[in-house]
């Protein structure tokens, strides 16, 4: 589902994000023109599970397993050689997430962008016909697209790249 050239909007644990391939450079600035996103606020990324994590960032062993299902959590590590080099990113520390949602995870083939669906400070969008009412036909709804709590705070993040890691960022 998440394929070159299209812009998706899928579920998450905390609200709707819009998720395009991070090797798509094109709809990458195409997600941040959509959403009136200043270039110099990072995106996040969402992998499918620890394994594809790992092949694109470098894991610190003391990340504890349950990172990711404890809470809705975001983690800035440091990317490995696979990971395309991307002004939407850092190198020296990409945040990621691990899809905590098994219907989004299986469509996920290479980590996407995980920002958020609503145009850059306004609020989170939560439910499905927020997203057709917002963008239209220019953004495709997830198969899988019920509506989500809005008593979920957003995820919090942890940065392992600094010598005093981790730190709790929000």
């Amino acid at each position: 589902m998440f394929a070159k050239g299209k812009i998706i909007a899928f579920p998450t644990d905390t609200s709707y994000g819009l998720g395009v391939r991070a090797d798509d450079p094109e709809m990458l600035q195409a997600v941040y023109d959509l959403k009136k996103r200043p270039t110099n606020k990072y995106c996040s990324l969402m992998v499918k599970d620890w394994s594809m994590l790992r092949e694109f960032a470098e894991v610190p062993s003391e990340l504890p397993l349950d990172f990711f299902t404890a809470r809705p959590r975001t983690v800035i590590l440091k990317p490995t050689d696979k990971l395309p080099l991307s002004k939407f990113w850092p190198q020296s520390g990409v945040a990621f997430r691990v899809a905590p949602l098994k219907e989004v995870a299986v469509a996920i083939e290479y980590p996407i962008s995980a920002t958020s669906a609503n145009l850059s400070g306004e609020n989170a969008i939560h439910d499905p016909r927020a997203i057709k009412s917002q963008w239209g036909s220019v953004v495709l709804l997830f198969d899988f697209a019920p509506r989500l709590s809005d008593l979920v705070p957003p995820s919090e993040i942890w940065d392992y790249t600094t010598p005093q890691s981790p730190i709790q960022i929000r």
